[in-house]
């Protein structure tokens, strides 16, 4: 059976529809048909709590209608936040084969099979998948035989480990099929590229000479996407300030400024930690005026950086200058911390 452009489909038989993809068992297929035809608006009613997927696409590697060993790429991004167990799709133009996973991003690994027109993906390990992820599954082995020339649609359902609806149904775009053209289709992945030039560093300290007792280092950071959106860089530690575990004494060197907050870094005698950020291509936060107003880290996380489209070709680079003075206040000891760096993007 194929879904065709201006075919009119009752809501009784789309759901009937789902419930033949969403089954395997014959006697279940039985049962829950007559469910559906004794408690439609029951069943309406599930389906219309289900989320809507967005962002749909549904691309053939060959759409002649004669053709072979077709890869289908079908791409979505998530509504609702849930285990993923299965994605259920039906192929409007009715493939036949013996369908293969090809490639599968933002969601985990997993084995593909065909029911008819359905083919359904079912994930090894299942997972949460937060709403608003992009999903694209590429399944090949698809043979567009049972297709006439025209126009087709398929629609996707993201599904539970039981079969309920998650997301969806929710259709695709418009396949034409043809005897005399060349589709050409070329799917560009998410690509986020983000370095750190320093895994760990020591600074070595003393009161007593200015030259020690107020010191810096700089990690830089570069961050290049393809996420039509952009992307946020935030900064992070663990801790309020540097700890010391064995000092019995004033165990804390404090933040300069609480996160947001921007100052003039203290200078010796004074004993704080802050940063300043710089950056090119980056938006950074304004209170940094130029890479000469310190803030102070937090648990909680505070962006640095941003960018609200892709960087393109040429990477942003951004600039973090850590600074830690001491004075007699601090105790002798070690003090550390972990500074945490997570870059965001944004493909909506």
């Amino acid at each position: 059976m194929s879904i065709r452009q201006g075919d009119p489909i009752s809501g009784l038989r789309r759901l009937q529809l789902l419930v033949i993809a969403a089954r395997e068992h014959a006697l279940h297929l039985l049962v829950i048909s007559a469910l559906v035809v004794g408690m439609g608006g029951i069943f309406a009613g599930n389906a219309l709590a289900a989320g809507t997927l967005t962002r749909l696409g549904w691309a053939t590697s060959n759409n002649q209608a004669t053709a072979t060993n077709a890869t289908y790429s079908f791409s979505f991004t998530t509504a609702t936040t849930g285990i993923i167990a299965h994605v259920a799709i039906f192929v409007g133009s009715g493939p036949s084969g013996t369908a293969t996973v090809v490639a599968n991003y933002g969601i985990g690994a997993g084995a593909v099979a065909r029911v008819g027109n359905t083919i359904t993906y079912t994930v090894t390990a299942p997972v949460s998948v937060a709403a608003g992820t992009p999903i694209l599954l590429e399944l090949g082995g698809n043979n567009n035989n049972n297709a006439a020339i025209g126009n087709y649609q398929s629609y996707i359902t993201t599904e539970t480990n039981i079969g309920n609806a998650i997301d969806g149904p929710d259709f695709t775009p418009i396949v034409p099929f043809s005897g005399s053209n060349t589709a050409k289709t070329v799917v560009v992945v998410e690509s986020t590229t983000f370095t750190l030039s320093t895994a760990s560093f020591q600074l070595n300290m003393d009161p007593t000479l200015a030259a020690l007792a107020d010191q810096s280092d700089v990690i830089n950071l570069t961050v290049q996407t393809n996420a039509n959106s952009g992307y946020t860089l935030t900064v992070a530690d663990s801790t309020t300030g540097l700890q010391c575990s064995g000092c019995l004494s004033t165990p804390t060197i404090p933040v300069a400024a609480p996160s947001g907050s921007y100052v003039s870094f203290p200078v010796a005698p004074a004993a704080a930690v802050g940063y300043t950020v710089t950056s090119t291509g980056a938006t950074i936060p304004g209170g940094f005026s130029a890479g000469t107003r310190y803030t102070g880290y937090s648990s909680a996380g505070l962006q640095i950086a941003s960018s609200a489209t892709s960087t393109g070709a040429s990477a942003n680079t951004i600039a973090i200058t850590d600074q830690t003075a001491v004075d007699y206040a601090a105790s002798a000891g070690a003090y550390a911390d972990t500074i945490t760096f997570t870059v965001t993007p944004n493909y909506s």
